[in-house]
């Protein structure tokens, strides 16, 4: 079966995930929009896409796309999600889904009164690492978790990412950092139950500096720290009463993790498909080959509770 799809946008994560396709047999790109013909075609060109459209509607009319990848700002995701769910199209769009819990209500309801698949493109909970250690933890390689803690600091320039930093284009840290340590936390520690967050907001009125104190379920505790102001190494280590796993670098795209248990250490190399986003393709596939409208790895319960965090994180910053 192949999977005929069109991409919103043409920035960098629209070519990380036309890069991905080549790497997925049974996924086909045959379209892209965007906001200017030049651009659409310049991405055509280098991909190989059939169509290119200078307005994302002419995309979405087309009959012959069944999945629409959403890489366009933040602010205006929902907008999207709900008219590709209008023309009947199954949706992974880039995280955050929506920039406010209501609007990812409308988009859940309405993906389901259509019968449609929807995901959030948090593409580090499919990474063959992440997987592992699901199954390590699930096995209780380290015990009970007791603790977890997840940064994602990386220096961001105002002047190179504009759209980052304005509140009208939905930017700032929590936006675009903040959801993978919230995430990937829960993914493993289950939700949060409790939180308090310290933030530090720029003169733009986004949130810059965040650090998270959370409790979950079964009385662990996590860390939780991201930002636009320094340069941190992009780690995740989560503690258990009898061991402890460690991803040491770019937690948020890993090849590799290790283990500590009763004194020994024991590495673990799993590289992912291509650049990454192969995982998530196959997913998406996976999910509607099988008739599947939500992801049992990413359901879109679990993309509501991580809003509901990233809007008491954003409200906390005003």
């Amino acid at each position: 079966m192949t999977f005929r799809w069109g991409i919103l946008s043409t920035g960098n994560m629209a070519n990380s995930m036309a890069a991905a396709m080549e790497h997925v047999p049974d996924a086909q790109l045959i379209a892209v929009a965007s906001r200017t013909q030049n651009s659409a075609d310049q991405f055509a060109k280098r991909w190989g896409c059939e169509h290119a459209y200078d307005h994302f509607e002419s995309l979405l009319a087309n009959p012959d796309i069944d999945i629409v990848y959403i890489a366009t700002p933040n602010a205006i995701h929902k907008d999207n999600i709900l008219k590709a769910l209008e023309f009947g199209k199954h949706v992974l769009c880039e995280k955050p889904l929506t920039t406010s819990v209501e609007d990812l209500e409308l988009c859940m309801g309405t993906a389901r009164s259509k019968g449609l698949f929807l995901m959030e493109a948090i593409w580090t909970a499919f990474f063959p690492v992440m997987r592992k250690i699901s199954s390590l933890v699930s096995e209780a390689a380290i015990g009970k978790i007791q603790h977890i803690n997840a940064q994602f600091v990386s220096y961001r320039d105002p002047h190179q990412s504009p759209n980052l930093f304005d509140p009208k284009l939905g930017g700032g840290a929590t936006s675009d950092l903040g959801i993978y340590p919230i995430a990937i936390s829960q993914l493993f520690a289950g939700a949060i139950t409790n939180h308090s967050a310290q933030t530090v907001t720029g003169t733009s009125g986004v949130e810059e500096m965040v650090v998270i104190s959370a409790q979950h379920e079964n009385e662990i505790l996590s860390t939780l720290s991201y930002g636009f102001r320094a340069e941190m190494p992009i780690l995740m280590t989560i503690a258990g009463n009898e061991g402890v796993i460690e991803i040491p670098q770019n937690f948020h795209k890993p090849d590799n993790f290790a283990l500590s248990f009763n004194g020994n250490e024991q590495r673990f190399e799993l590289p992912p498909i291509g650049n990454g986003y192969a995982h998530e393709i196959l997913e998406v596939h996976d999910c509607i080959q099988n008739g599947r409208l939500e992801s049992s790895v990413l359901p879109l319960s679990f993309s509501l509770r991580c809003a509901r965090i990233l809007d008491l994180v954003r409200t906390q910053s005003q």
